[in-house]
């Protein structure tokens, strides 16, 4: 809403390689679009070595037994907070697609 004079994107590269971030003026939020939950998974690459190591091959990762996931939470090998930020965008993802 408004009016915005700057009219292009700048990428900022956060200091100690932590990351991106770009402003893009007029802009308000950027989804995901059409991706499926595999797509967003594989896009955690902590994960990678454990996808396909869970006792049931359509794990989500939240309360079903002998998740590979979880347990390498549990080990310190992956990030409980990277945990959670894979299942707020999944809460996100599975908002806008109904």
């Amino acid at each position: 809403k408004g009016q915005h004079t700057t009219s292009n994107s700048e990428l900022y590269h956060l200091p100690g390689g932590h990351g991106n971030l770009i402003d893009s003026p007029g802009v308000r939020d950027f989804r995901l679009g059409y991706l499926a939950a595999k797509d967003i998974e594989q896009g955690f690459v902590e994960f990678a070595p454990y996808l396909g190591n869970c006792r049931f091959s359509d794990c989500r990762h939240q309360n079903e037994p002998d998740c590979a996931i979880r347990s390498a939470v549990s080990a310190g090998e992956i990030s409980a907070a990277r945990l959670d930020r894979y299942f707020s965008i999944m809460q996100e993802h599975s908002l806008s697609n109904q």
